[in-house]
């Protein structure tokens, strides 16, 4: 996972499977293009039990390349048994794009937020040159909302500065706390933003929403 990652991905080995393995136990290791996934199982009650019950597990981040990946399931620690070995799996991740292409360079995942706007922030996940996010505000009211940023595109400008822009919407829905019913669900295109990726770790963010609109300066919340 992703099924076709690109050297900015994180990728991860997904097992379907019925039963548990202990997370604790998990190491990866990678000799040239070969990597290798192996955990313990162990006995746990309710643990994985469901048929489409499924772990992953982290590889990391490649280079372009050919990869095959596999995953070692060793038998509970103090029992008698073979370890089961599935795959290998082979995936192919290609080379990044030319600096001058419309496409980023680096992963701008994360929880980003301005310091002098306490209460605010905007979540961004990205996989490749795909970006979605959810800006978390309160509107006119004081009432907390949120919208997101999606569908939308990356540009460069004659600089080579980047920037993704979208069409932002609004979500309604039923009460999380009551039964919920699909049929109260709602999505309303409500005007476009733009986050602009800068350098060390900050951005802009551009928005106009229903006739208003603003300009913030972000940064990565560090914990």
């Amino acid at each position: 996972m992703p099924a076709a990652p690109t050297p900015l991905d994180t990728v991860r080995l997904r097992w379907a499977h019925v039963g548990c393995t202990d997370p604790d136990s998990v190491q990866v290791s990678q000799q040239a293009n070969a990597i290798t996934a192996s955990a313990n199982r162990i006995f746990l009650i309710d643990c994985g039990t469901v048929l489409g019950y499924f772990d992953e597990y982290t590889l990391g981040r490649f280079p372009s390349g050919e990869y095959d990946a596999r995953l070692i399931v060793n038998p509970p620690p103090g029992t008698l048994g073979p370890s089961q070995v599935l795959g290998p799996i082979h995936f192919s991740v290609p080379a990044l794009p030319p600096a001058v292409a419309a496409a980023p360079h680096d992963d701008y995942s994360d929880l980003w937020w301005s310091p002098q706007r306490s209460g605010e922030a905007l979540l961004v996940k990205q996989s490749g040159a795909l970006l979605f996010a959810v800006w978390s505000v309160y509107d006119a009211s004081g009432r907390a909302t949120w919208y997101s940023l999606q569908p939308g595109s990356w540009q460069r400008d004659s600089n080579g500065g980047l920037r993704f822009t979208g069409i932002v919407y609004r979500t309604s829905g039923p009460y999380w706390g009551g039964a919920y019913d699909p049929s109260r669900v709602g999505i309303a295109a409500v005007g476009s933003a733009s986050f602009i990726p800068g350098t060390a770790g900050r951005a802009q963010f551009e928005v106009a929403i229903d006739g208003a609109a603003a300009s913030i300066a972000l940064e990565r919340m560090r914990f």
